[in-house]
């Protein structure tokens, strides 16, 4: 009879398992690999909240446009070149960095996020997946985060993701709502 309480604990394990794996999994994958997408971004950190809409080609093209607080530029960045949208309707070059190396670093950040997964949940709910899961230290968030994904059980789409982590002793938060943009076209730079 010992041995039924030992048996009924390995799916429960079997399945944290497979949970954090595909955390770690979902951690590891471009979000651009299904395709260009938007991300409605809500970031609060000491209290202070920002949104911003992000737009993906890839790694190497995107948009950040800030939509709260009001007044603060755009910034396009393309092929390790960041340009701040100059109110003319042109944009203006802020800084440049080795195209490779800046897509290494985002490729950087998702592999070691995904290597610091401590263990995660799975919660299944109409048509969805709830992915929660804590990670060790990392370079970007710091000693401890917790991070949870919403996707679509049927596609295996994400849907929304969320971090919570402390950096030089202020706690943020940054919420994404995810959407695919299949037709998604990003302006060039002056000269591309």
């Amino acid at each position: 009879m010992r041995l039924l309480p030992l048996l009924l604990l390995l799916p429960t394990a079997a399945l944290a398992d497979d949970c954090t794996q595909r955390l770690q999994s979902l951690l590891a994958t471009d979000l651009t690999a299904d395709g260009p997408y938007t991300a409605m971004n809500t970031n609060v950190m000491a209290g202070m909240e920002q949104t911003y809409r992000q737009s993906f080609v890839s790694d190497r093209h995107f948009l950040v446009e800030p939509l709260t607080p009001p007044g603060q530029p755009a910034t396009l960045h393309h092929e390790g070149a960041a340009w701040t949208a100059d109110g003319a309707g042109g944009w203006t070059l802020a800084w440049e960095t080795d195209a490779d190396e800046a897509a290494q670093g985002m490729e950087d950040q998702r592999q070691a996020a995904a290597a610091a997964v401590e263990g995660a949940t799975c919660t299944e709910g109409d048509g969805t997946v709830a992915i929660e899961g804590t990670l060790g230290p990392t370079p970007h968030f710091g000693p401890q985060a917790t991070v949870g994904y919403l996707v679509d059980a049927a596609t295996g789409q994400v849907l929304e993701i969320s971090y919570a982590y402390v950096i030089n002793g202020m706690p943020v938060t940054a919420n994404y709502q995810i959407s695919r943009a299949p037709g998604l076209t990003l302006p060039l730079p002056p000269d591309k």
